[in-house]
């Protein structure tokens, strides 16, 4: 099986059918209105994404064009028959204007509501001689640490919906940004807290190794194991 559509280039009479129908339906985000968007022209085939979806869906995007709102970006869902202009097309359900940042997995250790207010090599640019980046380590950790503990604690586990994106949240930071505060530490080139904020993160996930094996995320233990197995078998 595969996809039945491929994305598809708006002109500027199917671009206006967008405006008419997002204003037909009041679609606007919170502190703006229907008639304060500009319509990205290249709609995005989601029939064939996900499970849940119509086979027809697309996603618009739209940007909110009202002062101060102009990185704002959002999107409609529509049937394929409504962008051909079709008389008899079908009307998908409305989905909530979320902003597009809100689906972002980083959106919250950002400061800003559309993204990180530094971009680039100066993203985690520090002004104390610090070493970049630490911080956002050290919270990213903290905070999936406690993303498991309370995804436990509401009676969740391995076959609830968002085990899986723990479990790529986790062994993604255990795989890079701890080795990499680790390899500051031995350095002594982590500042006194941040030394002692990474000694509290290392006795917590010790503490929850029972909770990880539980819900079948890696360990701290597991991490210091020495993998026997050659490349091609961790794939297999």
């Amino acid at each position: 099986m595969y996809p039945l559509y491929k994305d598809m280039l708006l002109n500027e009479a199917q671009q206006q059918l967008v405006l008419d129908y997002v204003r037909e339906v009041d679609f606007h985000l919170p502190g703006a209105s229907s008639t304060d968007f500009e319509v990205v022209p290249l709609a995005k085939y989601v029939g064939w994404n996900f499970k849940s979806e119509d086979l027809e869906s697309f996603a618009v995007g739209l940007r909110c064009t009202k002062p101060g709102f102009e990185r704002h970006h959002t999107f409609i869902r529509m049937s394929r028959g409504q962008l051909l202009a079709q008389a008899d097309a079908p009307r998908l359900p409305v989905n909530d204007p979320v902003l597009a940042n809100d689906t972002l997995r980083m959106q919250r250790w950002r400061e800003t509501p559309t993204g990180p207010k530094r971009t680039g090599i100066d993203s985690y640019a520090t002004t104390d001689g610090t070493i970049a980046g630490v911080e956002m380590d050290l919270q990213q950790l903290e905070d999936t640490l406690s993303d498991i503990e309370a995804f436990a604690a509401a009676g969740k586990g391995v076959g609830n919906e968002g085990q899986f994106d723990l479990a790529v949240d986790w062994g993604t930071l255990l795989a890079g940004r701890y080795p990499r505060l680790g390899y500051y530490a031995k350095r002594e080139q982590l500042s006194a807290e941040q030394a002692a904020r990474l000694q509290r993160f290392e006795q917590r996930a010790k503490q929850a190794e029972p909770l990880l094996r539980e819900l079948q995320l890696p360990t701290l233990t597991c991490l210091a194991t020495p993998e026997k197995r050659r490349h091609a078998q961790h794939h297999s």
